[in-house]
């Protein structure tokens, strides 16, 4: 299991983790003296498909030589700004936001203080050292709050927009493997988190582009729940992958 979000825990970087978890599937067939043919299954859910994703996006240029047979992700942001605009004041939710903001401004070397309220410098320093699942809690927190007045329009400064557009799912490039994707739907957006229409149409997106995507939805489920239901039919998916299990791909599905 690959540590992608590096030594600056840069937690929410598209690209680079998408290279990392690349490098760290290298490392693993290295110390495993594995011949290059073997078949590689990846697979990640909430923060882990960011990995996943553009692990499977970066894959035919960045490591053409693996074999990657089969890729499942789940609760996946796809546009970022979206999952922004949803959690943004939820009580459960909130936690994301700084968390997110301080990951990707380590991953593209951005300093986030000359755009931060102090409140907002407050929270960084709060969760400088601790991961989403066990760090400090924000219930109804908002992203105006964490900014200060001048910079409240975020997605109008230049480097926010940079970070914003690299991390969009499906422009940096097209997955060879087939894909299983994976997405909550417990309000008519999504699982409180990820909104399901952005995983609907990359999805459908990639059919267009040749490649075989099967795409579930689970009605009711919110993001922990989603991910609950996700990995059992993640496992299956690569199992039946690594047999050579013909895909029945469901782009006709999903084009209705």
């Amino acid at each position: 299991m690959s540590d992608y979000e590096g030594s600056k825990l840069a937690y929410g970087t598209g690209r680079l983790s998408g290279a990392a978890a690349l490098d760290g599937i290298r490392a693993a067939l290295r110390v495993l003296d594995a011949p290059a043919t073997t078949p590689v299954g990846m697979s990640g859910f909430s923060g882990g498909s960011i990995a996943t994703e553009f692990a499977a996006e970066l894959a035919p240029a960045y490591a053409p030589e693996l074999n990657i047979v089969g890729v499942t992700a789940g609760g996946m942001p796809v546009d970022m700004a979206d999952t922004i605009d949803y959690v943004d004041g939820s009580p459960q939710w909130a936690l994301v936001l700084p968390y997110v903001m301080q990951g990707s401004a380590r991953g593209f070397d951005l300093d986030l203080s000359p755009y931060l309220s102090d409140y907002g410098r407050d929270v960084m320093a709060q969760i400088a050292d601790h991961c989403v699942t066990n760090g400090p809690r924000f219930p109804g927190l908002r992203l105006s709050q964490l900014l200060s007045p001048e910079y409240q329009n975020y997605r109008s400064i230049p480097k926010f927009a940079r970070i914003l557009t690299e991390n969009h799912m499906g422009d940096t490039g097209t997955p060879t493997a087939p894909l299983l994707f994976g997405a909550g739907n417990v309000d008519g957006i999504g699982d409180g988190v990820i909104v399901a229409a952005g995983e609907r149409i990359l999805a459908t997106e990639y059919c267009h582009r040749g490649v075989s995507v099967q795409y579930d939805e689970y009605p009711g489920s919110n993001h922990l729940l989603a991910g609950v239901l996700f990995f059992p039919t993640a496992r299956a998916f690569l199992l039946d992958r690594f047999a050579g299990t013909p895909f029945a791909s469901g782009c006709s599905q999903l084009d209705r």
